[in-house]
């Protein structure tokens, strides 16, 4: 993970490999927007792995949650807390991770979940909120 001048948590490695051209810092709120959108998109590839899938983190990603046995509120708990386990577990650069559960928009085949999390900011930190839809069995950030 790294850091630029003011503290700031910043991009993937990839991320900043891609932008390496930048030489101009970035202001503050500038660079928080940065962060969190590279969050979103780790979120997203993370929340749509499977364990087994990665040699080198074997535990990394989300399980399958199509078992029919269990009801709509276990399984929207089940994928809750499996979601909040695998942010704090594979995304550093945020803390204090709750997700809540947000009403469907009629479709009972989608379900959307809202992911407040705090992001470091140097020595300060900022609390950020990540809408999530799980569609067809895909997680996309609404946000």
């Amino acid at each position: 993970m790294a850091t630029d001048r003011s503290g700031l948590l910043s991009s993937r490695l990839f991320e900043r490999l891609a932008t390496s051209h930048q030489s101009a810092p970035l202001e503050e709120e500038a660079q928080l927007v940065e962060v969190v959108e590279s969050i979103k998109r780790h979120l997203v590839e993370l929340l749509n792995s499977h364990p087994g899938n990665s040699p080198c983190a074997p535990d990394l990603g989300l399980l399958d949650f199509n078992d029919a046995t269990i009801g709509v509120l276990d399984l929207e708990l089940n994928i809750q807390h499996a979601i909040r386990q695998c942010i704090e577990r594979f995304e550093p650069r945020v803390k204090r991770v709750d997700v809540e559960s947000l009403p469907n928009s009629g479709d009972p085949l989608q379900l959307r979940f809202q992911v407040h999390a705090t992001v470091a900011l140097g020595r300060e930190s900022t609390l950020t909120s990540i809408d999530l839809l799980l569609n067809n069995k895909r997680y996309q950030c609404l946000n």
